[in-house]
Order: structure tokens, then sequence, then C-alpha cells
């Protein structure tokens, strides 16, 4: 039987600081000078290979890169942000697709905080959801004021006839 992968997310909420997504010694990360983006990772729950990974800055859509994937559950979704200005967080087809995708509470935490005290106060937010395409399990973590977000989560292998599927859960 296969083993539990550990999944760290690192979302730079400051322009000095980058995002980093690690999955087991899989390390895939962005240049601190990419700002005011959303990062969408794909990954293939059957092995853990990197299907998509792309960056993006239209607060408004749903990009097209992800629609192969997005009623499939054999595929883990991965999105975080670096730099993202409070300005640019979802909305939209892009914010109703992060809904359908179990985005919540956090998500709501950052719009919360935007509506309430503008950009002026809080200009930079990180966002990270990890969910499973076409499930309701999702994991989301948010925050406002750091230079770098941490999320962590570990992948466990789920025996499925003669193979195994990788599933997000939190640290045990």
């Amino acid at each position: 039987m296969a083993g539990i992968v550990p999944l760290t997310i690192q979302t730079g909420v400051r322009s000095s600081s980058n995002s980093v997504i690690v999955i087991g010694s899989n390390y895939l990360s962005l240049k601190a000078a990419v700002q005011n983006v959303y990062w969408a990772v794909i990954v293939d729950r059957t092995n853990l290979t990197v299907v998509e990974n792309f960056t993006f800055s239209d607060n408004q859509n749903v990009p097209p890169q992800l629609v192969p994937y997005s009623t499939n559950d054999q595929y883990i979704f991965i999105l975080t942000t670096q730099g993202l200005t409070s300005a640019n967080l979802p909305a939209g087809k892009l914010y109703q697709f992060l809904i359908q995708e179990g985005a919540g509470v956090q998500l709501k935490k950052l719009e919360q905080v935007y509506a309430a005290l503008n950009c002026g106060s809080w200009g930079w937010m990180g966002y990270a959801l990890v969910s499973v395409f076409d499930t309701r399990g999702s994991f989301e973590f948010a925050e406002y004021y750091q230079h770098a977000m941490l999320s962590t989560l570990q992948l466990v292998p789920v025996q499925i006839g003669s193979g195994v599927l990788y599933t997000p859960e939190n640290l045990s």
C-alpha cells in the first residue's frame, strides 16, 4: 500500500515572498516578481502527477484550462495566490466556481475585511483552496497580514480496486 504524502502550500502575501507548493518531494514555486495572480495546479489523484500548472490574473472568469477537469473526481485542484491585492479578490464566475469547489468561510473572511476596511488598511491578501473536483470535500486557508501563509495537509492513499486514489486530509 502506498504511504501518506505531505502537501505543503506557502502563499506569498507580500511582494517580498513567493508562493510554493510541495507535494511529497515535488517542489513547485513561483518567482516573487510575479504579483497579483492566482496559481492553479491540477494533480492526478492516481499517481500525484501535476497535469496543469499555470497562473492567471482575471478574477472574474474561470480559466479554460480548469474546465476539462472540473467534473472529474480523479483530480485534485490546488489554488493559491501570490501578492494578491484585496481589490482583485474572486468575483463573478470565478467566485461561483470556487464556491462550487468548496470555498466558504475563509474566502468570506477576506471579503468581509475588504468590504469593512477597504484596501487602505489591508491591501494584500493570501488565499489557498485544495479540493477534489466534483466533490464537497475541500480545505481552504486565508490570511491578510503576514508575509507568507503556510497551509499543510496530507494526501492519504485510498485503495480503489487495483489502484490508489490520493485524497487530501488534515494532518493527523
